[in-house]
């Protein structure tokens, strides 16, 4: 088997008590593998003793942590772990030992990655400077066959991911710009993957340039200037699509506190005018801290978009993208009038970090979001790309 990552992967090594929000406080099941729970009920001693008293068995036989007011009991309060501390790493659960790092099985490929979750890794992704790019090795794994997994179609999806990294790279057009260059190939994709035409998916990605790219703008351009998204309301819309991250089930108190000055500040004290303005102000602040947002955009296509091999939903992924985008921007520009109108790479670090843990880390949270993309109007394809279009112009 061969491992593929991002180019920052290895970069990351946990900084344990001079993190600031420990992994170990998040209010998450922390799980523990058989392998590991076994070891534990070995242990003799006082330290076996306290971490027996910490376990219990859900309903279902799964043995976890038992949490303290969201708290690992065997967090210190130096913020070192007890069992880090005293037995060394490699007596850690696979989650505890794993965690930020994720993993994705594709044929004789395993993908991993460090998540936004971890300030330390959400530090390393966002503040890459380097043009993406993915770094493959060899993995002391056996392929385990899968008989869902179509390598020929997952050939395809890899290399339509390529070209989605590239469009991101492109830095002479707005984020707005490449994110409707995304959004447009994948609703094609998705239109030829539902009629089973891989032939015609094929050629579409293997021909695929920058005469593409310059032609979705235009033509993008064009309906603007016709007056086909005069119907939409910028402000209006976004409200609709925080809509969908509300519905999502609450793990921690800042993202309820965050979304609701989101809500607030830009869709209940603003008219639409002062949006703008205040969009526009914002924009202008972190021009030169674009890259930013397209580590975090490349990140997400990275951790999601291959997910399509199985799932066959491309359009879903790109939707993802845009409506991550809108969130983390007025997120963004909330702290942004919070802090005195001052927006440091430190609050975008925060924001990331919020953001991931309430929308990435459950399952069901996730789910949620995919389900609002099928069913509310909102996340049609025209309408998300003419929310990114007036947007655009707006600033």
């Amino acid at each position: 088997m061969r491992l593929r990552v991002p180019f920052y992967y290895n970069d990351f090594h946990c900084i344990t008590d001079r993190c600031n929000d420990n992994c170990c406080v998040g209010g998450w099941e922390i799980d523990i593998d058989e392998e590991t729970y076994d070891y534990y009920m070995s242990l003799e001693g006082e330290l076996g003793e306290t971490i027996r008293n910490s376990i219990v068995t859900s309903e279902d036989g799964e043995h976890m942590f038992k949490l303290n007011n969201g708290h690992c009991p065997l967090l210190l309060d130096s913020g070192l772990c007890k069992v880090h501390a005293e037995l060394g790493e490699e007596h850690l659960g696979v989650v505890c030992s794993q965690f930020p790092r994720y993993s994705e099985y594709f044929g004789e490929y395993k993908e991993s990655g460090i998540g936004l979750a971890c300030e330390e890794a959400a530090r390393i992704v966002l503040s890459a400077n380097e043009k993406f790019s993915l770094v493959e090795s060899e993995l002391d794994e056996e392929v385990v066959e899968d008989s869902e997994f179509d390598k020929e179609y997952a050939d395809i999806i890899f290399a339509a991911r390529d070209i989605i990294f590239k469009i991101l790279e492109k830095k002479e057009l707005l984020i707005h710009e490449r994110l409707a260059c995304i959004l447009e190939l994948s609703d094609k994709m998705q239109d030829l993957i539902n009629e089973d035409d891989y032939e015609g998916l094929n050629a579409l990605i293997s021909s695929y340039d920058q005469s593409d790219v310059e032609t979705t703008l235009m033509s993008i351009n064009r309906e603007y200037e016709d007056g086909r998204f005069d119907s939409l309301s910028e402000t209006e819309g976004i409200r609709s699509i925080i809509y969908a991250y509300e519905d999502m089930e609450v793990l921690n108190e800042e993202w309820e506190r965050d979304i609701k000055d989101v809500v607030f500040k830009f869709h209940e004290a603003l008219t639409i005018e002062e949006y703008y303005t205040y969009n526009s102000r914002f924009f202008a602040l972190i021009q030169e801290r674009m890259d930013e947002y397209k580590n975090l955009l490349q990140y997400f296509v990275f951790r999601y978009f291959a997910k399509a091999i199985y799932d066959h939903d491309v359009l879903s992924k790109a939707k993802m993208l845009v409506t991550n985008f809108f969130v983390i921007k007025e997120m963004d520009m909330a702290k942004w009038i919070d802090k005195g109108w001052n927006f440091t790479h430190e609050d975008q670090l925060d924001v990331i970090h919020v953001f991931s843990r309430q929308v990435e880390y459950s399952e069901e949270n996730m789910e949620v979001l995919y389900e609002a993309f099928i069913f509310d109007e909102i996340f049609e394809k025209d309408n998300l790309m003419g929310l990114l279009w007036i947007d655009s112009v707006s600033i």
